[in-house]
Order: C-alpha cells, then structure tokens, then sequence
C-alpha cells in the first residue's frame, strides 16, 4: 500500500481500535453496577418518576417505579447501582432486575438510550476486532 494510504489507514484503525476501548471501558462500568444487586434477579419494566435532585449539600439519586414480587406490589425505590447508571431523566422507560427475594432492592439494567452493558461490550469488541482487521490489511 502506499505511504498515504497505509497512513490513513493506520489512522482509521486506531481511531476503531480507542473507540472499541472506549466502550469496553464504559461497558465494563455499567456491569459492575449490576453486581451490586448480588442476586441473578428478575426483570421487569419500569419508569423514571424522580430524577436525581440536590437538597442542600445532599445530591439524591432519581427514583424508579416498578412492579415486582409474587402479587406485583409497585415501589418505588432509588437503583442500587445509581452512580453506575446514565443520566436518568423524569419519564424515561427503564429495564429493572430485582432480587427475588427481597423485592426493594434494584437494579437499572437499561434504558431506551442504552443498550445494557453486554450489548456495549460486544459492540466494543467488534470495533476493536475491526481495528485490528484494518492495520492487518494495510500491512498485507
């Protein structure tokens, strides 16, 4: 391959390759906040009815309504994984994992805006396979 072409190329695939990262890294993030439920849960839909708000010196984290347990008692509740979770704004359709057991305690699995952490991680490795594909082909 030519010299500008072999440059672009590189340039492209690197470009793949620390967007790849990127999502993994964010990816990565996200899972860990659904490890704090400590259960493998059920999911359920829910919604945004409280977006986080400060009071004071104290930042609290949005609340989401949802349906769980044996006799779908609704609650509502802040997610476990509050920090983890994008901004979450009033009305927004989210994805719940609950513990089983112990209803109160959720999870934010994922938004209409985002695809969960597993979809990300995948589509993560997929750029950076496709990075490494295009510094293969330029060298080939």
């Amino acid at each position: 391959m030519s010299q500008p072409g072999l440059t672009i190329a590189l340039l492209f695939a690197a470009v793949w390759l620390g967007t790849g990262l990127k999502i993994i890294r964010v990816a990565a993030h996200e899972r860990r906040g659904l490890r704090l439920l400590g259960a493998p849960g059920t999911r359920t839909e829910g919604e945004v009815v409280r977006g986080p708000h400060r009071e004071g010196p104290t930042l609290h984290p949005a609340q989401v309504r949802y349906q769980a347990g044996p006799t779908d008692q609704t609650y509502r509740r802040a997610p476990l994984n509050a920090e983890y979770v994008p901004e979450l704004e009033v009305g927004l359709a989210v994805t719940v994992r609950y513990d089983p057991g112990d209803p109160r305690r959720m999870v934010v699995a994922g938004t209409r805006k985002t695809a969960g952490p597993v979809s990300g991680l995948w589509s993560g490795v997929g750029l950076c396979w496709f990075g490494v594909g295009l510094v293969v082909w330029a060298f080939v």
